[in-house]
């Protein structure tokens, strides 16, 4: 019987339709997480003006989706290595989508504390997993690429969400915003039950070859491939040893760059989250109206959207460590200076979108450079536990948020403060490309999997 290796086909051979539709859908599913998570920080100046609260008071809910996203990322990383990408996927934008649309009735603090900590639990699970699963299916020349194009749509959900609230909220009012952000990725959740495939990886690892053989024919559009013998490169340690995945990103051979991956993705969503749900307010407070202060806050993931274009196709022209090191760096550089330009809204608003460029742009850059330091038996692991811990620090920066306000800081003065930890995610990196543990995946063999 002919060998068929799934992982040299793939790389070698232009997309077929079947990996374009799981890009595309991979991408809607990321844009509405994009959209979900940055809601809360839109209506979160109506909420303290219609229920009469204090920013602290807030601050929970802020941070009720983060600690869902945490415990989420966590779980279903271990979940999807065992039982596979698809459902996990489809079962958490279910999710997701309809406890956002729940939360357009909440009548207090509490019952929007809860919602929001249950849609956490959705979009934790649902972003690591779709991008292990779609990495699975693009060709390795320009993987980092398409993994990053795709999570383009992440601050581009944000974005939208942004310009949504301009119009929604002045007009219609809070509620209207989860309706409208809650009901799209609920639909969307059914349409990937019924269209979106299984890792073919995944079903060859877990010995489920007939199903794993109809994919491969849809890929290749070749029927004697039901004939061949389907093999992967696969962790030699790990086919020794038979690690679970989060054994295998705890092994020696990984747990530095592991801890490395950890603490930049925890300072670098710090800064994100705590910016994405406290701008609008902060920008509010400096004398920005509801319109100006919506439109301000969407540049600054707006910027990334063209970040992480860019540095998916640096990641794969050059070494994406080093890519990702560097952008963190200089995107320490822009905040910076951005708060010196705030007294002119034209030139502050670039100084946002250059700054949401290099940050965002990294941040979701990094489940691309995770998922390339795994292999198939960790991977889904991999990124989701670095989604997971990097998770605490989002929940730091939204329950952070209005204690620094406290603080009554400037704003440039703020943001002198936030390149502290950008700056460590970028030193993260460079402790991480300056270890010298052998990638063992790069160097697999080829073993056929009975």
């Amino acid at each position: 019987m002919n060998n068929l290796n799934v992982q040299d086909y793939i790389d070698n051979h232009k997309m077929s339709k079947l990996q374009l539709m799981v890009f595309i859908l991979g991408t809607l599913v990321i844009f509405m997480d994009g959209l979900d998570s940055g809601v809360i920080g839109f209506v979160a100046p109506s909420l303290l003006q219609e229920w009469g609260i204090s920013k602290s008071q807030l601050a929970p809910v802020l941070s009720g989706s983060l600690v869902g996203m945490a415990i989420g990322a966590l779980v279903a990383g271990a979940l999807a290595d065992k039982f596979g990408r698809k459902w996990i996927v489809c079962l958490s934008t279910l999710l997701f989508g309809g406890f956002t649309l729940l939360s357009a009735y909440a009548t207090g603090v509490t019952d929007l504390f809860i919602y929001r900590f249950i849609t956490g639990l959705g979009l934790g699970a649902a972003m690591p997993n779709i991008a292990t699963l779609v990495s699975e299916y693009m060709p390795k020349r320009n993987r980092a690429k398409m993994v990053n194009f795709m999570f383009c749509a992440f601050p581009l959900g944000i974005t939208m969400g942004g310009l949504l609230s301009a119009k929604v909220i002045p007009s219609a009012g809070w509620s209207y915003m989860f309706i409208y952000c809650g009901m799209l990725p609920f639909l969307l959740g059914l349409l990937l039950i019924a269209i979106l495939p299984e890792s073919v990886q995944f079903l060859i690892n877990q010995d489920k070859m007939k199903a794993a053989k109809r994919l491969m024919i849809k890929i290749t559009g070749d029927s004697s491939v039901s004939e061949k013998q389907l093999i992967l490169p696969v962790l030699e340690k790990a086919s020794k040893d038979n690690k679970s995945g989060v054994s295998l990103i705890l092994s020696p051979a990984y747990r530095f760059n592991t801890f490395m991956l950890w603490l930049c993705c925890f300072m670098s969503l710090l800064v994100f989250y705590l910016l994405t749900s406290w701008m609008p307010v902060m920008l509010k407070q400096i004398g920005f109206t509801v319109e100006q202060y919506s439109l301000l806050a969407s540049v600054f993931p707006f910027g990334g959207v063209f970040g992480t274009a860019i540095i998916g196709y640096m990641m794969d022209k050059f070494k994406p460590n080093k890519t990702l090191m560097i952008t963190y760096f200089i995107s320490a550089l822009l905040f910076a200076v951005s708060g010196l330009f705030s007294g002119n809204i034209i030139l502050f608003g670039l100084a946002i979108f250059l700054s949401g460029a290099g940050l965002v742009g990294a941040q979701s850059s990094l489940p691309a450079l995770t998922a390339i330091n795994y292999p198939v038996q960790g991977r889904a692991s991999g990124v989701s536990w670095m989604h997971g811990i990097g998770r605490t620090g989002a929940i730091c920066g939204a329950m952070f948020g209005a204690p620094i306000l406290a603080l009554n800081l400037s704003f440039t003065g703020l943001l002198l403060l936030l390149a502290i930890p950008i700056v460590i995610s970028g030193v993260a990196l460079w402790l991480k490309d300056r270890n010298k543990t052998v990638d063992v995946y790069d160097n697999s063999e080829n073993v056929v999997i009975q």
